[in-house]
């Protein structure tokens, strides 16, 4: 597999893309006030036994969320009477686990979890767990034992996939660090009253380097050069023995690598695959359901064989579509029936080599009495739809419409990539609507007019739609 990340940094929002052999794999979202990963000293504000949680006060517009099942305290396992622990104006250390979205405020745990490319350091736990994409017995053993020596005796630690082909040096010296950066976050909030941020996580460029960064990246494509270097840095102090390039390009780089329409697409109901099947794809709030349909392929004579090769290209699509999309919780998917068990074994074979790309964790459950295949995947962020979409209040939620937040950084995606035009002002043309949403950051129109050297002008137009804008120059 040839794996390349694109990254694309501005001043009001952050877009990194993974691309696995040509093909737009994962994208990943964040703004300037993207908390997941942050850990905080917070105050428990209320305590709601009869909905299982309580919200905590971390210094954000909104309470965050604790639900009973993420309360953890050192020497104590999880239960039902978590909140029992618990009282009203009591400081506990937090992390945030689910950004804040919309109405709701953010979600947050006190099982605290510190990252790292090969490792992720639990202090709240004492377990060892390993990745199960680490399958040979020797090596766990192995992993087990390296880290059970050395590891503190309170804590818990987890064995990333990156530990398959890495150093035991590189594994402990990693450890040690995360270990000394726990020290410093129970050092830091004993000196700050709540709410307080104690520790803020790498940003989501880091991130995906720490988490996507292997043998197989063969080159990063970046439009910061300040940030180009920042990355030879990070691989330069991480000592990885990768080989790829890292290069910068200037302009809107999702629209030059042909990413921007695959993130558009993944906003439709029907997926059309090559030979002519599609998915169908909805969402609800239980689950998520994948129909299989044969569409415009008929195949030659034999159905079954027809059949079998629509639901073996649904099997390789459907993960892609579930990492894309941010897809989580139940997930049903309805193959075309197969009659031929062979058949069967070797779709969902195909399906699980393909979901083993996935850094989410998941889990095929099986084949229901009905005939769907029923599988997990675990959800930490929210999905490209609740990005770029609002509910309808016109459907009560039935349709969406376009996210005027998001399609403001559209736009000025584009203005900041217009610095090749001759004339000296740039022309802004739209509902007021969104300029007004457009208008509401001046750091981010001063950024624009810097980076192009031209005047920016925004001119209101009630004759065009909420989501119409044009852009020209005079």
């Amino acid at each position: 597999m040839n794996r390349e990340i694109i990254a694309e940094i501005y001043p009001w929002e952050s877009r990194v893309a993974i691309v696995e052999d040509g093909r737009l794999a994962e994208v990943f979202w964040a703004n300037q006030d993207e908390n997941v990963g942050n850990i905080y000293k917070g105050k428990i504000k209320d305590i709601l036994p009869g909905l299982s949680c309580a919200f905590v006060d971390i210094g954000l517009a909104k309470n965050a969320f604790l639900y009973a099942g993420d309360v953890m305290f050192k020497g104590k396992k999880k239960g039902i009477h978590a909140l029992d622990t618990l009282k009203s104006g009591q400081d506990i250390i937090v992390q945030v686990k689910k950004e804040a979205f919309s109405e709701k405020g953010a979600r947050v745990t006190g099982d605290i979890t510190i990252p790292g490319h090969f490792l992720v350091f639990l202090p709240f736990q004492s377990e060892v767990s390993i990745s199960r994409k680490i399958t040979e017995d020797e090596r766990r053993g192995h992993l087990r034992k390296l880290i059970m020596k050395t590891k503190p005796e309170e804590a818990g630690v987890i064995l990333r996939t990156a530990c398959l082909d890495a150093e035991d040096d590189e594994i402990i010296a990693e450890l040690n660090e995360l270990v000394q950066e726990w020290k410093e976050i129970k050092h830091c909030s004993q000196d700050v009253k709540a709410p307080s941020l104690i520790y803020e996580d790498i940003d989501i460029l880091e991130r995906t380097l720490r988490d996507y960064l292997d043998g197989q990246v063969s080159r990063v494509v970046i439009n910061n050069l300040k940030l180009k270097e920042k990355i030879i840095n990070y691989m330069k102090r991480k000592k990885a023995d990768y080989h790829f390039t890292v290069q910068y390009e200037e302009g809107d780089l999702f629209e030059k690598y042909g990413l921007e329409k695959d993130v558009r697409r993944t906003l439709r109901r029907k997926i059309w695959l090559k030979n002519g099947g599609y998915l169908i794809l909805d969402e609800t709030e239980a689950m998520t359901v994948i129909d299989v349909n044969s569409g415009k392929y008929t195949g030659k004579d034999d159905f079954e064989e027809t059949v079998f090769k629509i639901n073996l290209e649904a099997a390789v699509e459907i993960p892609r579509q579930l990492r894309l999309r941010s897809i989580g919780g139940i997930i049903l998917i309805d193959f075309i029936d197969m009659q031929n068990k062979g058949n069967e074994e070797q779709v969902i074979s195909t399906l699980k080599t393909e979901l083993a790309r996935d850094k989410a964790h998941m889990r095929i459950v099986g084949m229901t009495g009905l005939g769907f295949l029923e599988m997990t995947r675990k959800k930490s962020r929210y999905g490209i739809a609740e990005f770029f979409t609002n509910e309808c209040p016109c459907c009560s939620g039935r349709g969406r419409t376009i996210n005027l937040f998001a399609l403001a950084c559209e736009v000025k995606r584009k203005l900041v990539n217009m610095g090749y035009a001759e004339n000296d002002e740039i022309v802004c043309e739209a509902n007021p609507q969104l300029l007004q949403i457009i208008s509401n950051d001046e750091k981010d129109l001063a950024h624009i007019q810097k980076k192009t050297g031209k005047k920016l002008k925004l001119t209101p137009n009630n004759d065009l739609s909420v989501i119409e804008y044009k852009l020209y120059t005079r």
